[in-house]
């Protein structure tokens, strides 16, 4: 029959999975209808025979159309040779129609660019089989998980890009460096690129062991040669490279902690999704947040349970935002009638702007003068929230022949100011009291 499917355990992963029949770079073709897979998605493919040639036995692809693998969708099938009950994967395209190296879905581990239907290239389709889904299998037991890995799914840098390096060694030709966010790949700095100035003294320029931000100037992939320069590094250059490194280390600090609680390889969660999700989102890191409020983007992956309750309580652990402190100090007077009523109703105007989630207390810290503060995950929401909430006071109280003045506006206050406060409000609670017992000195002499 046609539908033939084999179970087949790769480590700690056993699931249901389907022969290879023809391969290219831009499609795959298997043994099974349409109605097995959805309509795009991801899929694992093992090559049994990759580990007797050093390579790993499975790899991760995506596919965004499937068609039945007939004539009609491929011309150029001879007759007799497509099947209706056979699906074709489509791999994602550049403009052109070509499909990036890293989206081929031919196996590093044949050597090969595509695959024929007959002769030594039929042999080695004979290995390979599919499964739907991202199943990232788990280490052998014994084995360590391996924590390197690049950051981004190119293997190196693009030219004329900016790229954190640490200074290795000083050699007569230039500066060896190791780039951070490459797996450490070598790199050379030289001397005529150090500095625009005359260079007295290397190391007054740079030492080894110091990390430095260097601009790409050549790549040779194939000897895997990296030259860089650093008199071309504008601060501007330095800025931007800055904030995206630190998000890279902490994405890049959460993908080894998950590799070695769950026992994975770290490159094997950077290509299964990671890196998926870095095409989606400016950063990795903005699809991690993400995931605090919105999990289901990792459903299209189509991960094993534990994988995907792992990725989400790191997320949460790590990522979950700390609540933020907004304070304001304002004054409040009422000189007519109504007095302190008329303040009492325009500071419980300016509490009901709160939130179940974000509720505003207000405390006298010395008349006229009141402290109003909140707690949020979100800064900018709580400032305009206690925005809102001033501007509720200042309505109420004007109204009732009153006055506001503001003496600090709604800002986020740290450790310090809290602290500051606290001693406003005990010095204020003990002059209080001192008020109290002259009064009761006073009735006594009377």
């Amino acid at each position: 029959r046609d539908l033939d499917p084999v179970v087949v355990g790769l480590g700690t992963m056993a699931g249901k999975q389907y022969k290879v029949k023809v391969i290219d770079d831009g499609y795959l073709i298997v043994d099974a209808p349409l109605s097995e897979f959805r309509e795009k998605g991801y899929f694992t493919m093992y090559d049994q025979t990759a580990l007797l040639k050093g390579y790993k036995t499975h790899s991760f692809h995506k596919f965004i159309e499937k068609k039945p693998y007939t004539k009609e969708n491929f011309p150029k099938v001879k007759d007799g040779e497509g099947n209706a009950n056979w699906t074709a994967f489509i791999a994602p395209q550049n403009k052109d129609g070509t499909v990036n190296l890293d989206r081929s879905y031919v196996p590093p581990s044949t050597g090969l660019a595509n695959f024929g239907k007959k002769g030594p290239d039929a042999e080695l389709m004979e290995g390979l089989t599919i499964e739907t889904g991202l199943k990232i299998p788990a280490v052998p037991t014994g084995s360590e998980p391996n924590l390197r890995s690049r950051m981004y799914r190119n293997k190196y840098p693009d030219v004329e890009e900016t790229v954190v390096v640490l200074v290795k060694r000083i050699d007569v030709m230039g500066v060896y460096v190791n780039l951070l966010e490459y797996d450490e790949t070598e790199g050379m700095i030289l001397l005529s690129e150090l500095s625009r100035r005359r260079i007295r003294s290397v190391k007054k320029l740079i030492n080894v062991g110091r990390q430095e931000v260097a601009l790409v100037l050549r790549v040779d992939k194939d000897k895997g040669y990296i030259d860089l320069s650093k008199r071309r590094v504008s601060p501007e250059d330095i800025e931007q490279l800055e904030e995206r490194f630190n998000k890279s280390k902490s994405v890049h600090s959460m993908m080894r902690n998950l590799a070695t609680t769950e026992r994975r390889n770290v490159e094997d969660l950077y290509e299964s999704f990671a890196w998926e999700l870095a095409e989606e989102f400016p950063h990795i890191i903005d699809a991690f947040k993400r995931l605090l409020v919105d999990p289901s983007i990792l459903d299209k992956f189509d991960l094993s349970p534990d994988i995907k309750t792992a990725i989400l309580k790191s997320v949460e652990l790590r990522l979950t935002p700390q609540p933020v402190k907004i304070r304001s100090d304002f004054e409040v007077t009422c000189f007519a009638y109504e007095g302190i009523d008329a303040i009492k109703a325009a500071l419980n105007a300016g509490i009901s702007a709160g939130t179940e989630l974000n509720p505003i207390s207000v405390r006298l810290i010395a008349p006229p003068l009141y402290v109003m503060t909140t707690n949020t995950l979100d800064q900018d929401f709580g400032i305009n929230l206690m925005n809102t909430a001033l501007e509720k006071v200042k309505s109420e109280i004007t109204n009732r022949k009153g006055d506001l003045v503001i003496k600090m506006a709604p800002t986020a206050v740290g450790a310090e100011e809290e602290a500051a406060l606290a001693e406003a409000l005990e010095a204020a609670k003990k002059a209080n009291m001192e008020i109290e017992g002259d009064s009761e000195e006073e009735e006594e002499e009377h």
